[in-house]
């Protein structure tokens, strides 16, 4: 992965406003470990970066969604816990004890099959979280007896630790009775257990409105980059999230336009009268959907300028002062709630969350990180 890159757009990721996140959220939930969440490449941010940095900040413990994930931040030099939150296939359960990695059991049958999977390759164990399904109903069991059996099953083979149990939230960023409910039969379930090391079932929004005093852990994901993760979870907590993410490209070309002529694919766009555009080096491969389609980017200065015509593959053309020419710098997110480029300005205006915003950031767009003593950019295209 190179530090150089020649494409004059760029995602830049403030690490240390995710450790000030980081921290905001620790101190509301003081008695918790919490639990990072760094799968999806941490929300697309750059999962070996963010978990390095976070680590040489004390974070303990982190999560993702598959085993892939997990044995990439181990082969990256992360020492610390990490939990597979997705269900892993048992004949890979060796995979997870080579590495020394936490898996979820979500059934009696996954726990029966991956014992019997277990060789002597490696001579460790490997840690355990149940999964109980309060209402997802994506994976885990709601079945008290059936828990109590894993927990013997797992008790019982030298070999497993039976270190957690957990469940999620389906609606912990809304205002309703949904997450009381969950939250009562996750307690009913696991006070009918032996009870782990580990009991969580916060996710972001449950760590930032949910007062408890039942479980031990909380896991953080969007709130950790600096997004709340509705309107509502933000006028709820009183931790004030700082966003990490920038996103901008700079002017690569400037066309005039006279009245009639139409710019892109279709030319769905056509100029009523004389006006100046401009090309940015971005587009729907860089995860900036064809949606966008009208959404206003701000020139350096603080002009704001409406995309126009259809959004190409890697590139996107916007509507600009006469006196614009290449090479100004544009944003198109900014790392500022208020901001009318704001994430979620921005993911609002085609309809989804900043989760998925996050996500789309395609690998071509090069990384740029800064913290405390911390000043490098990952370009992933160039290896």
């Amino acid at each position: 992965m190179s530090d150089k890159y020649y494409r004059n757009t760029v995602l830049d990721v403030n690490l240390e406003a995710i450790e000030k996140n980081c921290r905001a959220i620790q101190e509301i939930n003081p008695e918790k470990i919490l639990i990072a969440v760094v799968k999806a490449n941490a929300y697309g941010l750059g999962a070996k970066a963010v978990s390095e940095y976070l680590a040489e900040a004390g974070v303990t413990f982190f999560a993702v969604a598959t085993l892939d994930e997990a044995i990439d931040l181990r082969m990256h030099g992360i020492k610390q816990k990490i939990l597979v939150l997705g269900t892993i296939l048992p004949k890979h359960i060796n995979k997870a004890i080579q590495h020394r990695i936490a898996v979820t059991a979500p059934n009696l049958v996954w726990v029966k099959e991956a014992k019997s999977e277990v060789t002597d390759a490696y001579d460790k164990e490997v840690w355990i979280h149940i999964k109980v399904n309060t209402g997802m109903n994506r994976y885990g069991t709601s079945d008290a007896d059936e828990v109590n059996e894993m927990i013997k099953e797992i008790n019982s083979f030298s070999r497993f630790i039976y270190e957690g149990i957990y469940s999620h939230f389906t609606s912990s960023d809304e205002d309703n009775e949904v997450t009381d409910e969950q939250f009562n039969l996750f307690k009913d379930i696991v006070s009918q257990a032996e009870r782990p090391e580990y009991v969580h079932i916060s996710n972001s929004g449950g760590a930032l409105t949910l007062k408890e005093d039942f479980t031990t852990a909380i896991r953080t994901g969007i709130a950790l980059y600096g997004y709340y993760p509705s309107r509502w979870t933000a006028s709820a907590t009183s931790v004030e999230l700082v966003p990490s993410v920038k996103l901008s490209a700079e002017i690569s070309a400037v066309h005039q336009l006279e009245a009639g002529d139409s710019v892109s694919y279709g030319r769905k766009y056509t100029a009523s009268k004389r006006e100046k555009v401009a090309t940015l080096p971005i587009g729907y491969a860089d995860g900036l959907l064809r949606q966008h389609n009208g959404y206003k980017v701000q020139l350096e200065g603080g002009t704001d300028c409406e995309i126009i015509g259809t959004i190409c593959m890697d590139a996107l053309i916007i509507r600009v002062p006469e006196h614009t020419d290449a090479g100004v710098n544009v944003t198109i997110i900014d790392d500022s709630q208020k901001s009318k480029q704001s994430m979620e300005s921005y993911s609002e205006y085609t309809g989804t969350i900043s989760y998925e915003s996050l996500c789309a950031f395609g690998r071509r767009i090069p990384r740029r990180y800064a913290g405390k003593d911390v000043e490098l950019v990952y370009n992933e295209v160039i290896n």
